[in-house]
C-alpha cells in the first residue's frame, strides 16, 4: 500500500504538465539526485508515479540520456527503482541542457522556476509523515549550497510562512518542517493540494479524539462547555489558517493559535499558563475572542 508521503508524490508528480514545468521539475530532481557528480548521476524513488515519469522527463529534455533502469522488491519495504546515467558527454549533455552549471549548481533556481525546482527536490529526496502518526516533513540535500538557495529564495518569493529549520548530515543538508501548517502550506505549494486537505482532515480529527478522551475523565457538565468553546475557537483558527494563514497574525495571536488547535480542550487558565510569558484567564480570553472576530470577517 502507497505510502502518504508517496501519494503526496504522485499527486505532485501530476501536475508537471508544459515543457517548462518539466525542465524546472527535471532540474529539481537532480539537484536531489542520490548521486551526481561528472561522470554519473543516480537517482532512486519509491514512488511508481515518478518512476514512470522520470524516464518520459529525460526524453523531453534530452534525448541522449538514456538512463539504466535497476528494480528492486524488498520484503519488508516499498519496491526501489534505480536509474543510472553514465558517461561524461551523457551527463554534460544532460546539465548543458537544462542549463546546470556543475561548479555552482545552485544558481539554477529563479523565481521563475521555484516551485516546479522545489517539487522536483522533494520527489527526488523528501518525505512527509503520514498525519495520523506525526508531523514531519524533510528533505536531504547532497548540495547544502542548494538547500541554502531554496530557503533564500522561499523567502524573497513571499513565503514567509513556510520556514525551513536546517542541519548538516554526512550525506548533505537536511531541510526539515515539524508544525503541521508549515508542512501542509508547502505541500499546496508543491501542487499537492488533496495531501493538505487530509493532513488537515486528521488534525481535525485528533482533536476530536482528544475532546472525546478528556470527557470521559472529567464532569460531563463542565467539559462539555469547555469542549464546545475550544471546538469552536479552534474552528475559528482552522478558518484563519487556510484563508489567510496563522503566520499573517500578529506574534501574539499566532502563539495562542497554535497553542488552541495543539490543546482544543485545554482550560483557558491553563492554556494561559503555556504562553511566553505566562497570561491570565481573562487576557487568554480576550486574545481569543480577536481571533474569533478575524475568522468571522472572513
Amino acid at each position: 500500500m502507497p505510502s502518504f508521503s508517496n501519494e503526496a508524490k504522485t499527486e505532485i508528480c501530476g501536475t508537471v504538465r508544459t515543457p517548462a514545468e518539466c525542465r524546472s521539475f527535471l532540474t529539481g530532481v537532480l539537484l536531489g539526485a542520490r548521486h551526481f557528480t561528472a561522470g554519473e548521476i543516480t537517482v532512486q524513488t519509491e514512488c511508481t508515479a515518478f518512476a514512470a515519469l522520470f524516464p518520459k522527463l529525460l526524453q523531453t529534455v534530452c534525448p541522449k540520456a538514456l538512463p539504466d533502469t535497476e528494480y528492486r522488491t524488498r520484503a519488508k519495504s516499498l519496491p526501489l527503482w534505480t536509474f543510472s546515467l553514465t558517461g561524461i558527454r551523457t551527463v554534460r549533455a544532460l546539465t548543458d541542457a537544462l542549463g546546470i552549471d556543475p561548479e555552482n549548481r545552485a544558481a539554477v533556481i529563479t523565481q521563475a522556476n521555484l516551485r516546479e525546482i522545489a517539487a522536483g527536490l522533494f520527489v527526488s529526496c523528501g518525505s512527509v509523515t503520514d498525519p495520523a502518526n506525526g508531523y514531519h516533513l524533510e528533505i536531504l540535500l547532497p548540495d547544502p549550497t542548494v538547500g541554502a538557495a531554496l530557503i533564500q529564495a522561499l523567502t524573497e518569493m513571499g513565503q514567509p510562512e513556510i520556514q525551513f529549520k536546517s542541519t548538516p548530515r554526512r550525506s548533505g543538508l537536511l531541510l526539515y518542517l515539524k508544525q503541521n501548517e508549515q508542512i501542509g502550506d508547502l505541500l499546496a505549494y508543491l501542487g499537492a493540494l488533496d495531501a493538505n486537505f487530509e493532513l488537515i482532515n486528521q488534525q481535525v480529527m485528533r482533536s476530536m479524539r482528544s475532546q472525546t478522551n478528556r470527557r470521559l475523565n472529567c464532569d460531563m457538565a463542565n467539559i462539555d462547555k469547555a469542549v464546545a468553546a475550544g471546538n469552536r475557537q479552534a474552528e475559528d483558527i482552522l478558518r484563519i489558517q487556510q484563508s489567510v494563514g496563522i503566520a499573517s497574525l500578529p506574534d501574539d495571536l499566532q502563539e495562542i493559535a497554535r497553542l488552541r488547535l495543539e490543546e482544543p480542550d485545554m482550560s483557558l487558565r491553563d492554556l494561559g499558563a503555556l504562553l511566553h510569558p505566562p497570561l491570565s484567564r481573562s487576557g487568554v480570553h480576550h486574545r481569543l475572542q480577536r481571533l474569533s472576530e478575524i475568522a468571522a470577517k472572513l
